[in-house]
C-alpha cells in the first residue's frame, strides 16, 4: 500500500533567484503532490497575469507578497511519492534576509537539495557573494549528511554548452562542500528545467549528454533512512495554528520515539500538558506517527493555541518528559567571525525549530582541534578558527538536550554579522 511507503524528508535551499521553488513545485505536481483543481486554477492565473512560471511555483508561494516579488518568504511544505518513498518536501526562503526563516525548518530533513542556476552570471554571483556556500554549511551545521545538487535553468539561452557548464560547476560546488564538512564519497548532481520539467521525474531528450538518473531517482538512491534507537518522544514545534473543528493543531517532525492518538504530552518550556485528540501525516489521518515523520497534531480546544510557539517541545508526560534549559555547556567552532568572541556576547542560535538569543556566559576553554583535549583554560577570548567549551545561558525559555542524547536537540548554529 502507498501508505506504508517508508518517508523521507527533504528540504531545499537555493539562493534567491535560482528557481528552486519552481523545481520542487514542478516535481510535486509531476507526482501527484497537488490537487489537479488546485494546478489549474494557478495556471490560468499565471497565463492571465503573463507570468509563466507562476503556473508551478504559486503552489508553494501562495502570499501576495511572495507572488508579487517572485520570492519565498515563508517556508512551506508539500508531499510526493516516488515508487519506493513518501517525502515530505520543505521550500525555503533563498533571499540572505530571510535566513531566520529558513533555519527553522532545515533541522526537520533528512536530505538537503542545493540549488544552483546554471545561468551564466547568477551562478558566479550566488558562489562571489557567499550565500551558496553558507546554504550548504547551515544544512551541515544543523546535522544533515546527505546533500544532492541541482542545478536549475538548464535550458537558458545563455548557456552555449551545456555540458561544459555543468561540469564546471560540479567542481565550483562540490569544492565549497567538501570546505564546509560534506564527506559523501560522490555528490550527486543533476542537470534540471524546473519550468519544462526536464530531468526531474525522467530523463530529459534535450540534455541527452548528461548519463545519470533524473532527480527523483537520485533521491530514491539515497535508501530509506537510518532512525534513532528507540528513545522517548521528543517533537520540536515548528508551527501552531487553530483550526474550527480541530482545534489547537501543531506541525513538527517526531525526532525520537512516537506520538499516538490518546498519549498526554508536556510542551517545554511552558509546561502544558494535552492529550492527542488526532494525528495526520502526508494529509492523511494515522494513529500513530514515529521518528522522521512530518505530522499535525490537534489537540481540540483544551490547548490555548495562543499559548504555544514555534520552538517548542513536545514529550510524553510520563516517559522522559523534556525540561527548559537555564544554561548549558556546548563545544562551539568559530568558522567565520570579524574579530574576537568574549564572555557576554550574546548572538542567536538556530537550535531545532527555535531562533533565540543565548549569552555566552563563560569561556571555559580552548580546544586542540588535531588532539581534542583541553589546550588552554579560561580562555579570555576567540576567534574564528578555534574550538571552544563554553557554557551558554538562553535569554528566554528553550530545551536543549544532551547531544549523545538527542543529537538534533543538542546542535545549534549561530548566525552574525550577516
Amino acid at each position: 500500500m502507498a501508505s506504508e511507503l517508508p518517508g523521507t524528508s527533504v528540504v531545499v535551499v537555493g539562493p534567491k533567484g535560482c528557481g528552486k521553488s519552481t523545481a520542487l513545485a514542478h516535481l510535486c505536481h509531476l507526482l501527484g503532490g497537488f490537487p489537479e483543481e488546485e494546478h489549474t486554477e494557478c495556471r490560468s492565473l499565471a497565463k492571465d497575469l503573463g507570468r509563466p512560471a507562476g503556473q508551478h511555483v504559486w503552489m508553494l508561494d501562495r502570499t501576495r507578497e511572495e507572488r508579487e516579488h517572485g520570492s519565498s518568504v515563508e517556508p512551506s511544505l508539500a508531499s510526493f511519492r516516488s515508487s519506493s518513498f513518501a517525502y515530505t518536501a520543505m521550500d525555503t526562503p533563498g533571499d540572505a534576509g530571510h535566513s531566520k526563516n529558513m533555519l527553522s525548518v532545515t533541522s526537520l530533513a533528512d536530505v538537503a537539495v542545493l540549488v544552483v542556476p546554471a545561468v551564466e552570471g547568477e551562478f558566479e554571483v550566488s558562489v562571489d557573494n557567499g550565500r551558496t556556500r553558507e546554504l550548504a554549511l547551515a544544512c551541515f551545521t544543523m546535522g544533515i549528511k546527505n546533500v544532492v545538487v541541482w542545478v536549475t535553468k538548464m535550458d537558458d539561452v545563455s548557456i552555449k554548452d551545456p555540458s561544459a557548464r555543468f561540469e564546471d560547476i560540479k567542481k565550483i560546488v562540490n569544492n565549497f562542500l567538501r570546505e564546509v564538512g560534506y564527506k559523501q564519497k560522490e555528490v550527486p548532481f543533476v542537470p534540471i528545467s524546473g519550468i519544462l520539467g526536464g530531468n526531474l521525474v525522467v530523463k530529459s531528450s534535450e540534455m541527452p549528454w548528461y548519463a545519470g538518473k533524473p532527480a527523483v531517482d537520485v533521491l530514491d538512491s539515497l535508501g530509506p533512512m537510518a532512525r534513532p534507537a528507540e528513545k522517548p518522544l521528543r517533537l520540536p514545534v515548528l508551527k501552531v495554528c487553530q483550526h474550527d473543528e480541530a482545534g489547537t493543531i501543531v506541525i513538527g517532525r517526531v525526532e525520537t520515539g512516537s506520538v499516538r492518538v490518546g498519549v498526554k504530552v508536556v510542551f517545554s518550556p511552558s509546561g502544558y500538558v494535552g492529550e492527542v485528540k488526532s494525528i495526520r501525516k502526508d494529509g492523511q489521518q494515522v494513529s500513530e506517527a514515529k521518528g522522521g515523520d512530518i505530522v499535525s497534531v490537534a489537540f481540540g480546544d483544551a490547548l490555548p493555541a495562543e499559548e504555544l510557539h514555534r520552538g517548542m517541545v513536545l514529550s510524553s508526560a510520563s516517559n522522559d518528559p523534556a525540561a527548559e534549559a537555564e544554561s548549558f555547556l556546548a563545544q562551539v567552532v568559530v568558522l567565520d567571525h570579524p574579530g574576537r568572541i568574549r564572555a557576554g556576547y550574546c548572538p542567536a542560535i538556530a537550535i531545532h525549530t527555535a531562533q533565540i538569543p543565548c549569552e555566552f556566559e563563560e569561556l571555559v576553554s580552548l580546544i586542540d582541534r588535531k588532539t581534542g583535549k583541553e589546550a588552554k583554560a579560561n580562555p579570555e577570548s576567540a576567534t574564528s578558527g578555534e574550538v571552544l567549551t563554553v557554557r551558554m545561558r538562553p535569554r528566554v525559555g528553550i530545551c536543549v538536550e544532551a547531544f549523545s542524547a538527542y543529537p538534533s536537540l543538542g546542535r545549534f548554529a549561530i548566525r552574525d554579522h550577516g
